[in-house]
C-alpha cells in the first residue's frame, strides 16, 4: 500500500473511533438517550406514515379557520381573546390612563 492509502485509511478509522467515543459520551446522560428514542420512534412513524399529521388528513387545514359547529374549538378561541382583551384592559390602558392623568 501507498503512503496516502494508508494516511486514508488511518483518518477514516479516526474519524470512526472519534464519532464512536462522542455518541457514547452523549448517550451516556439518560435523557439524551431518551431524546434519541423519541426522535427514531419519530423517523420510523413518518416512514411507515403513522404519525399523527397522516391519520388526520385535516390536522393542518383547520388552523386558522375556526368552523361554527367546533364547539371545543371555539371556546378555545374566545377564551384566548377574553385573555389578550382582559391583559390589555388592566395593563396597558391602565398605564395609558395614568399617564394621561399626571
Amino acid at each position: 500500500m501507498s503512503e496516502p492509502q494508508i494516511m486514508a485509511k488511518w483518518l477514516k478509522k479516526s474519524i470512526a473511533a472519534s464519532a464512536i467515543s462522542a455518541a457514547g459520551y452523549y448517550l451516556s446522560k439518560e435523557e439524551n438517550r431518551q431524546k434519541v428514542a423519541h426522535y427514531a420512534k419519530r423517523a420510523l412513524a413518518e416512514v411507515k406514515g403513522e404519525t399523527k399529521e397522516d391519520r388526520k388528513p385535516d390536522y393542518y387545514e383547520k388552523v386558522g379557520h375556526s368552523d361554527p359547529e367546533d364547539l371545543q374549538d371555539n371556546s378555545m378561541v374566545d377564551e384566548g381573546a377574553q385573555f389578550s382583551v382582559n391583559y390589555y384592559n388592566e395593563n396597558i390602558k391602565d398605564s395609558d390612563n395614568k399617564n394621561q392623568q399626571s
